[in-house]
């Protein structure tokens, strides 16, 4: 070693190197070649992340809206024998993907069944629901492979911009791509998804 030359020491842990020692804090160090980085922020934290995972004409798979998981060991053997017993058909695959059949609404931490199929209904009365969600969102996507009526695309607009709601209309797939990005920022999104009938 050349005297002149410093030397890279190895990564330490983090609590060598001044950072307070937190179980939910995160070291850029951990990721490695090949990590999902999607994955990995929606799994972190204390509660389980909504995760729109696929789109068909049948519905949309949701991640999350089951948790099999238990803080007891004696709970952990029942949640084996319920996983053992879910059915070919069920909706719930064991790692609690849910295949949903209808339109959804997704916010951070839960999702919920939405009535309209087609972009004629989604309206801001169909919303109402958005205003009810604590803490209030910073954005809602409406996901809908036709093109709202203008009209009403403006009127929901105006009265979520009043709440402090961005409000952007796109297709399916992206809006469910862009609410996993922001869920996994742990940003307060919901997404609006019309599964046309």
């Amino acid at each position: 070693i050349h005297p002149h030359v410093p030397v890279i020491q190895s990564l330490q842990p983090a609590t060598t190197i001044g950072i307070k020692n937190n179980p939910n804090r995160r070291c850029l160090s951990e990721l490695s070649r090949g990590t999902d980085l999607l994955a990995d922020s929606l799994a972190f934290g204390d509660k389980r992340k909504i995760i729109l995972e696929g789109y068909a004409t049948s519905g949309f798979d949701v991640r999350g809206m089951v948790d099999f998981s238990s803080s007891s060991s004696s709970s952990n053997n029942n949640n084996t024998n319920r996983n053992n017993k879910l059915e070919e058909n069920s909706p719930v695959d064991k790692s609690g993907e849910v295949h949903v059949n209808s339109s959804i609404i997704a916010f951070p931490h839960s999702c919920f069944l939405w009535r309209p199929t087609c972009a004629k209904e989604v309206t801001l009365e169909s919303l109402a629901i958005i205003g009810l969600y604590q803490p209030s969102l910073e954005y809602l996507f409406i996901g809908c492979d036709a093109a709202l009526p203008p009209r009403e695309l403006n009127k929901i607009k105006r009265d979520m911009k009043e709440r402090g709601v961005v409000v952007d209309q796109m297709d399916v797939m992206n809006a469910m791509g862009t609410f996993n990005v922001l869920n996994g920022e742990d940003r307060r999104v919901a997404v609006a998804l019309v599964l046309s009938a």
